[in-house]
């Protein structure tokens, strides 16, 4: 059973704007905090860290990203930037939804499929993840 980490907080982004407001009102209904590149019903570009008085995730900091993929995309999709940043800072990713057909297989943590438990598939990956490397420095 996986140990309870009510402190974890997730990046969400993903393929499309409801499923990353989905997935991030199943994250919280599970304890977790939530970070969004960008705020509901918003473009995908610009992202918060280029609005003015909003803060981007990587400041704000997270444990863990979970793309939410409610197609298959063999590329990675505009809400999906996100992902990158995370990875480059070296932070677990989680694939949850439509996994079939996805760019970040090797790069992936964890992959939960559609209807499986997301929450519990980032508390899994962020209890494994080594710490985090700030590369900005």
């Amino acid at each position: 059973m996986v140990e309870e980490r009510p402190d974890c907080t997730v990046l969400v982004v993903g393929t499309d704007a409801w499923a990353i407001d989905r997935t991030a009102a199943a994250l919280r209904a599970a304890g977790m905090r939530v970070r969004r590149c960008q705020e509901p019903n918003e473009p995908a570009f610009p992202c918060n860290a280029f609005v003015t008085g909003r803060t981007c995730p990587l400041d704000e900091g997270f444990d863990v990203v979970l793309t939410a993929r409610a197609r298959p995309a063999r590329d990675p999709e505009p809400r999906e930037a996100g992902v990158v940043c995370a990875l480059r800072t070296r932070h677990p990713l989680v694939v949850a939804g439509v996994t079939g057909a996805n760019p970040y297989e090797s790069v992936a943590a964890v992959v939960v499929a559609e209807g499986g438990d997301a929450a519990a598939a980032c508390r899994r990956a962020a209890q494994a993840a080594p710490a985090v490397v700030d590369l900005r420095h």
